[in-house]
C-alpha cells in the first residue's frame, strides 16, 4: 500500500516518465548493486541474507523485496531534502539534493541495520565493531543512493506536470521518513541496541527542527 502510494504520488509531482525511470532505475540498480554485495563481497561488504526470515522470491540470493524497499525509502528521503532545502519537485534533482538524500540514507541505515542483523535477517562474513555491521555498508548505502539518483538524473525529463496541492499532501512522503527513524528507535532499545536508538531519536528531532526552519 505504501510503495503504491509513492508511486501515485510521484505520477502527480514528477510525471509518468520520471516515475518509471526512478523506480525502474532505483530498483534496477539496488538489486544489482546488492547482487554484487552478496555474492563479491563489493559496495556493501561480503554478507548473506536468511532466506527463512527474510519473505519473497529471491533474485542472486537477494529478496526482490529489498530492492522495493530501497526505492521506496530513497523517494522519502528525496522528498524530506527537498522540504528542507526549500527546493521545488522537479524531473530533474539539483546536486545539493542528492547529497543530502544519499546523507539522509546513509543515517538511516546506521538505525535499522542493527535491528535487522540483530534480527538474524542477514550478517556479514567480516562483522564490524557497530553492533555487527561494518563501515563499508555504509558507504555502500551512500554510494547506492548517489549513484541511482545521478544515473536517474541522465533520462529524466523537465516537463513535470503543473498542478495545485496542499503542502500536506506534497510533502506526505517526507512526514514518513521524518518519524521513521523514531518508530526505529523502539525496537532498538527493546534489543539493547542504545546507540542506534538513540540516533534514532535525534535524527528524527533534526529532521523536524530542519523542515520548520527551511525556506518553504
Amino acid at each position: 500500500m505504501g510503495f503504491l502510494f509513492f508511486i501515485f504520488h510521484s505520477v502527480s509531482f514528477m510525471g509518468s516518465w520520471n516515475t518509471v525511470a526512478f523506480f525502474g532505475s532505483s530498483f534496477i540498480i539496488s538489486l544489482i548493486l546488492e547482487i554484487v554485495g552478496t555474492n563479491k563481497g563489493y559496495v556493501f561488504g561480503k554478507y548473506s541474507y536468511n532466506k527463512t526470515l527474510c519473505p519473497g522470491p529471491f533474485v542472486g540470493n537477494v529478496p526482490i523485496l529489498i530492492a522495493l524497499s530501497w526505492s521506496g525509502l530513497i523517494y522519502m528521503s528525496l522528498s524530506c531534502s527537498n522540504l528542507i532545502l526549500g527546493t521545488e519537485i522537479t524531473g530533474v534533482f539539483p546536486y545539493s539534493v542528492i547529497i543530502l538524500t544519499s546523507s539522509f540514507i546513509t543515517i538511516l541505515d546506521v538505525i535499522l541495520d542493527p535491528i535487522a542483523v540483530d534480527e538474524g535477517r542477514w550478517k556479514w562474513d567480516l562483522p564490524g565493531k557497530y553492533y555487527g555491521v561494518p563501515l563499508q555498508n555504509f558507504i555502500g548505502w551512500f554510494f547506492n543512493t548517489t549513484v541511482i539518483l545521478l544515473l536517474y538524473n541522465l533520462i529524466a525529463k523537465n516537463d513535470v506536470p503543473v498542478e495545485s496541492h496542499s503542502y500536506y499532501v506534497k510533502y506526505a512522503p517526507a512526514f514518513l521518513f521524518i518519524i521513521l527513524p523514531l518508530i526505529a528507535a523502539r525496537p532498538c532499545f527493546e534489543r539493547n541496541l542504545k546507540s542506534a536508538g538513540i540516533i534514532g531519536i535525534s535524527f528524527t528531532l533534526f529532521l523536524i527542527v530542519a523542515s520548520i526552519t527551511s525556506p518553504l
